[in-house]
């Protein structure tokens, strides 16, 4: 989920290069366990299907995991460093980052892997097939009142396990609100 802070004031930093910003130093893969556990993935490990959306902060593609089952497809949001610096959005994806990873809940997208590269950064995160509650409004014009309940309800435990955790959503709409293939 997208999280947006105070715009900074201060002026943007030049960078002349990327892979050696510190900035980007607190976006790190995630670690595996000391012993025999594999190697972590890179994003060259994915292959990348086709678009599905385009976001504040980067693109969003469905992609899988090579040499692996083709049926788990993840969303992978790419987005560019230096768009990122350009737009002085670098806190806001960072605190993106932190807050998926931080997520445990049913109500939340699970993020798999945060990887990056000298010009990107990417999001390896839980696809969800049923697309966007916007998209599912449009398809029906209008929820039945039962229906309305339910995603309410549903909207509120996740905003209720964010709250406790101390992420405050401050971009919450329709079009943010993912469906599983279970409804969910």
């Amino acid at each position: 989920m997208a999280m947006e802070e105070p715009h900074n004031t201060t002026p943007k930093k030049k960078s002349c290069g990327l892979e050696n910003d510190s900035i980007f130093g607190t976006i790190k893969k995630f670690t595996a366990p000391a012993g025999n556990s594999p190697k972590l993935p890179t994003i060259k490990d994915f292959c990348i299907l086709k678009p599905i959306s385009r976001g504040a902060f980067g693109k969003v593609f469905l992609g899988y995991k090579k040499n692996n089952d083709h049926d788990k497809l993840f969303a992978i949001k790419v987005m560019r460093k230096s768009d990122m610096i350009n737009k002085n959005m670098i806190s806001q994806v960072i605190t993106e980052r932190n807050a998926l990873a931080l997520s445990r809940s049913p109500f939340c997208v699970t993020l798999y892997y945060s990887l990056q590269t000298i010009s990107s950064v990417f999001l390896v995160m839980e696809y969800m097939v049923g697309g966007d509650l916007k998209s599912l409004l449009a398809m029906y014009g209008f929820f039945e009142e039962s229906a309305a309940r339910f995603y309410t309800a549903e909207i509120c435990l996740a905003l209720q396990y964010l709250h406790k955790h101390g992420i405050v959503h401050r971009d919450i709409k329709p079009d943010n609100m993912l469906i599983s293939a279970t409804g969910h």
